[in-house]
């Protein structure tokens, strides 16, 4: 997936100016795929060249002009095309996860913080995807078609963010019975390390 595509969900349902698709960004698709003002105002102007979308420069007396960007024809031929692509698994890159393959050399303490504040960010993020649960999606069942496609990226982060939650906790424990470090592993060599789940 590119920026592209994203941007091209976001118009799906109005024309909207490079400001309002960059604030709507931030809360709705941005929570899933993150771009910054900058890159979504670069990215429209390819776009546009492109063909994909159109804008169209509307008057303000007192402000700047305003571009009002929509999609085109090849702009929805483009979105179809990308949605019928096979989605490949996403990959992961967790750099705490990393860090604690460092367990026994690497202080426990200091893991435990790291632990700690994720936890904390975890909460957080969890608090406010249910806040928009409540608000915009308290029967899902009832919801159209596009609502529905919306309603179930918020549902895997909630449960994503639960998961999370629950790994943190088990985690601060596991860390948190370590009062010294581990032998080293050429002091206490195995058969080898055993594999991650795949």
């Amino acid at each position: 997936m590119a920026l592209s595509h994203a941007i091209l969900v976001s118009l799906l349902d109005r024309p909207q100016t490079g400001y309002e698709l960059a604030k709507r960004f931030e809360r709705t698709v941005g929570f899933f795929w993150k771009a910054s003002h900058q890159q979504i105002y670069q990215q429209l102007h390819k776009m546009a060249a492109q063909g994909l979308i159109d804008g169209e420069t509307v008057a303000q007396a007192e402000r700047p002009n305003r571009i009002v960007y929509a999609l085109t024809a090849d702009g929805q031929q483009a979105l179809q095309e990308w949605v019928a692509t096979p989605t490949a698994p996403p990959s992961v890159k967790e750099e705490l996860l990393v860090k604690l393959f460092a367990l026994g050399e690497a202080a426990p303490e200091t893991l435990l913080r790291q632990i700690a504040a994720r936890q904390g960010l975890h909460r957080e993020r969890l608090a406010e995807y249910q806040a928009l649960r409540e608000q915009h999606y308290p029967q899902p069942s009832g919801l159209k078609p596009r609502q529905r496609g919306r309603y179930l990226g918020l549902r895997l982060g909630i449960l994503l963010e639960q998961a999370s939650l629950a790994w943190c906790a088990e985690a601060l424990e596991l860390v948190g019975a370590l009062d010294e470090p581990a032998p080293r592993a050429n002091e206490n060599a195995s058969d080898g390390d055993p594999p991650l789940a795949r």
